[in-house]
């Protein structure tokens, strides 16, 4: 999908700054909270990790580039919570209003057991594996990443599309996220492909630099069937 949120970032906004490690993992309580809330709704079976990406996705662009990494994740849980019915919608907006005045706190909770369930739930949503099919790429084949864009959910980034690269690893078959954050079913040979960075950046690149992207069989298609030109 090409919305504001692209897998691996995307170009003009500047370095990503980064202090070495050194920060907290919540800068304040909420956030915590908000990790707390991904781990039950996905614990719970209410979404997959592809349905809750694709929710990020969906984001207006505005509303994103104002957003926080938590606020999004927020957004995007509270719409999936409403659309599957795990919570309802006046009930939703009753006690935001309430958390709003003052009037609301989160409610302390204890069950021993209740981690480890929520934990498999997890576990769950990020395993892919499928049954195996026959890969119609080997290592060290030369593939080049189809210029497609989807409507919906998509695990291609932009700046690698139309990019040459070499597979280096063929991982098995694994459900294909295109198809899971809409809730269909659908699985596919996965390869790691490594790309020179000059082939995704051109003069940009720093020298030596390379990437290595997990790619599934329809992003790609023969290098030696695409002409220069058809990219």
């Amino acid at each position: 999908m090409n919305g504001i949120h692209d897998l691996g970032g995307m170009d003009g906004f500047g370095p990503v700054p980064y202090d070495g490690g050194t920060s907290e993992t919540f800068h304040e309580r909420w956030e915590g909270e908000a990790y707390a809330t991904f781990v039950a709704t996905l614990g719970n079976r209410f979404a997959s990790i592809d349905e809750f990406r694709h929710s990020i996705e969906r984001m207006p662009p505005d509303f994103y580039i104002e957003s926080n990494y938590y606020d999004r994740w927020v957004t995007a849980l509270a719409r999936l919570l409403v659309e599957n019915d795990a919570i309802d919608p006046e009930a939703f907006a009753a006690r935001t209003e309430a958390f709003e005045a003052g009037n609301a706190s989160v409610p302390e909770y204890e069950d021993p057991e209740l981690l480890g369930r929520l934990a498999a739930g997890v576990a769950d949503s990020y395993d892919s594996d499928a049954d195996d099919e026959s890969p119609s790429f080997a290592v060290g084949d030369a593939v080049v990443v189809r210029n497609a864009h989807p409507d919906g959910h998509t695990r291609r980034p932009r700046y690698v599309r139309r990019a040459r690269g070499e597979v280096v690893t063929h991982r098995g078959t694994h459900a294909l996220p295109d198809a899971r954050a809409h809730g269909r079913d659908g699985a596919e040979p996965l390869y790691q492909v490594a790309f020179d960075g000059a082939e995704l950046w051109g003069e940009d690149a720093e020298p030596g630099v390379s990437v290595t992207l997990d790619l599934w069989e329809s992003y790609l298609k023969p290098a030696e069937a695409t002409e220069e030109g058809e990219r």
